[in-house]
């Protein structure tokens, strides 16, 4: 318990942290990704159906896989989700939708304890170790550790991008591509499009300003020369994959290699293969 951020202090020992977005609140995947390398989750709860109880205890499945859990919360102003987050023991919240450094201001407000945030006790929870004995040293471990990290997923966070990451409790952006793109008029290109590679650029520089690590890389389809490129870009955390995502890839090309081995080796046939739910690549 009480252990340093492990994000951070990657960070701060010049190592890249690797994580993945888990969307299915599936214990037996979180062990698959602790046990393949990976260094945190974010344990989904703004699209998936997650909620408090499993919340927990797929907190408990990243500790027994070695692998710190994130969470990203529906909303930054919702103090009752945060806390409820930090409460089961998240090292860190994903912000989704940051505008300006208030949204900041209102997550950190629920996360911290005071003097630093406005935070109500209780110690029969999971994070404090159900101990009222020790749970000034839970609380001090948490306002010095807990790791809240805003996407930048619309063009106002884009806009006050210096002033996000001027923020003190702000260490790690997310680039938002996906979102970002989309609020923009260029679709589902993700970063592909001008304005999101303008933003893109944006969002780097004023990180690299503030001492702030940017989280990104190539989510949908991971490859060395994407991760290198997200590297020379200035990316210092990698968050690539989606659990849901990534079993569809895997579907796709199970179905796909299948098809392609029996083409003109029988008479026996397979129905035409489905249109692939990814990007075309050229």
């Amino acid at each position: 318990m009480f252990q340093r951020n492990r994000m951070l202090e990657m960070l701060e020992n010049k190592q890249l942290p690797l994580g993945i977005q888990m969307f299915t609140a599936d214990a037996a995947l979180i062990e698959v990704v602790g046990a393949t390398g990976f260094d945190f989750v974010m344990l989904d709860s703004e699209h998936s159906g997650a909620n408090p109880r499993n919340i927990e205890d797929l907190v408990r499945a990243c500790i027994v896989a070695g692998v710190a859990a994130y969470v990203r919360v529906p909303d930054p102003h919702n103090a009752t989700d945060i806390r409820r987050a930090l409460e089961a023991g998240a090292e860190g919240i994903f912000l989704p939708e940051i505008r300006s450094i208030d949204d900041i201001n209102a997550a950190a407000e629920a996360a911290f304890f005071p003097p630093k945030g406005d935070r109500g006790i209780c110690p029969s929870v999971r994070a404090a170790n159900f101990n009222f004995r020790s749970f000034n040293r839970y609380a001090d471990w948490n306002n010095r550790e807990i790791n809240l990290v805003p996407m930048i997923e619309n063009p106002q966070g884009v806009e006050l991008i210096d002033q996000i990451c001027s923020h003190p409790d702000v260490h790690v952006v997310i680039f938002g591509q996906g979102d970002l793109a989309f609020s923009l008029g260029e679709g589902t290109q993700m970063g592909a499009g001008r304005q999101a590679a303008e933003a893109y650029r944006k969002i780097l520089a004023s990180a690299k300003k503030h001492d702030v690590a940017v989280m990104g890389g190539p989510v949908l389809t991971p490859n060395a020369e994407g991760c290198r490129k997200a590297l020379e870009d200035g990316v210092r955390v990698f968050c690539l994959g989606l659990d849901s995502m990534a079993f569809r890839s895997w579907c796709e090309a199970t179905v796909r290699a299948l098809a392609d081995g029996i083409e003109g080796q029988s008479e026996w046939r397979r129905p035409a293969v489905p249109e692939s739910g990814f990007p075309a690549t050229n």
